[in-house]
């Protein structure tokens, strides 16, 4: 019997001497604020490719890209109606021609063999500057190229949608 209330007397001491352990609410917040940065850099990276006066083509039977885009560069093809001239812009760089890309497609594209080109062309750009666009993907080495469009809103609602090509 002594042994068993030694036993408990040691049992008594250890837990006097070990209090509860503490949730540690300092690191949970730091990991938060670290993952709300990350997000907050990615959306605006994203956002950074979308050209709010640009405005897209219609298409009746645009579909949504399958999968993730890891591997996509947004080229936006705007159009000055007062010039009548397109411009290039592509990682907010602003190319006055085509032919102009082909450096820097080709430069991205030996960097990432999988990369794909997104075409987000003003609906009022002419078809001979998107044709150009594409001449200059294929020169550059890229097979695959997608082109952003809206979906009818009379006949299918507005979504947006792609339509996508191979050079």
């Amino acid at each position: 019997m002594a042994s068993a209330s030694i036993k408990r007397q040691r049992k008594r001491r250890r837990n006097e001497q070990d209090p509860d352990p503490e949730f540690q609410v300092a690191p949970m917040v730091d990991v938060l604020l670290v993952l709300m940065l990350f997000f907050m850099a990615i959306t605006s990276t994203e956002v950074l490719k979308k050209d709010p006066n640009l405005v897209l083509a219609e298409a009746d039977h645009g579909k949504k890209p399958e999968g993730k885009q890891q591997h996509t560069v947004t080229v936006n093809v705007k159009w000055d109606k007062a010039s009548t001239t397109a411009s290039f812009i592509m990682d907010g760089a602003l190319y006055a021609t085509a032919d102009a890309l082909t450096t820097p497609l080709a430069a991205r594209g030996a960097k990432d063999p999988k990369m794909e080109v997104l075409i987000r062309a003003d609906q009022d750009v002419q078809y001979s500057n998107v044709a150009d666009l594409m001449n200059a993907c294929a020169a550059a080495g890229i097979g695959t190229v997608t082109f952003s469009v809206i979906n009818n809103p009379n006949k299918h609602g507005a979504a947006d949608g792609a339509a996508a090509a191979s050079n």
